[in-house]
């Protein structure tokens, strides 16, 4: 099983409220223990729940890869010092990394997987630098399809990429060369364009929002390299 549809108490916004990779899994607490084990049998990791900042969406505060998560820098030390013990009992050797910056929203302004990142051109060049530093990738900054907001429009893994509609030739060729991997325009939940925020994706699987149909379901699949 390589796909499959979920929500989280009835919100198909699968990204807004986690982010995935290909090491582990975060979700915001409180989803059921099955639908928890759905997302390990499709993703084939681990699923760690936490919050950040007693708040549930954690996918529009957080960025991660395999190498390492970012997080907003006021997150509570004790949030902070419970992932990473979650993250030891579980043997999954990633950095969770406090980020100071104005912007907070790293999930919806950041866009990586571990080859490279992408980030808002709202972050500072420093602030850029910073971050390919924490993630252990090349960075750039840009936008996709006018929208600053590049982890909100694109979901991309090791095998592949889904990216707003609205993404130009041009943008899909410099998105596929930063990336390393082929990169699709499509929807999800029903035609939404922003399609990180509509699901939890690695290399091993993807798992999407209830209202995406069929047909979504077979492009993203074959964006993300899973047929």
């Amino acid at each position: 099983m390589h796909i499959e549809r979920l929500d989280f108490e009835k919100s198909p916004y699968l990204g807004v409220y986690g982010v995935a990779s290909d090491r582990v899994a975060f979700i915001r607490e409180g989803v059921s223990r099955k639908k928890v084990e759905t997302i390990e049998e499709v993703l084939k990791v681990p699923v760690v729940e936490i919050s950040l900042m007693k708040s549930r969406i954690i996918g529009i505060f957080a960025a991660a890869n395999s190498h390492a998560m970012v997080v907003p820098w006021y997150v509570w030390d004790r949030e902070l010092e419970l992932i990473r013990t979650k993250l030891k009992e579980l043997g999954v050797d990633i950095e969770v990394e406090p980020f100071r910056s104005r912007l907070t929203a790293l999930g919806n302004l950041i866009l990586t997987n571990d080859r490279a990142a992408l980030v808002s051109p709202r972050f500072t060049r420093e602030e850029a630098a910073r971050l390919g530093e924490i993630l252990g990738v090349e960075v750039e900054r840009g936008i996709i399809a006018d929208y600053v907001s590049v982890g909100s429009v694109g979901v991309v893994t090791n095998r592949g990429g889904l990216v707003h509609p609205d993404t130009t030739d041009e943008e899909l060729e410099w998105l596929s060369n930063l990336f390393g991997v082929d990169i699709y325009v499509g929807t999800a939940n029903m035609g939404v364009p922003f399609v990180g925020s509509c699901m939890l994706a690695n290399s091993k699987g993807a798992v999407v929002g209830m209202t995406t149909t069929g047909p979504e379901m077979v492009k993203i699949e074959e964006a993300l390299g899973l047929i």
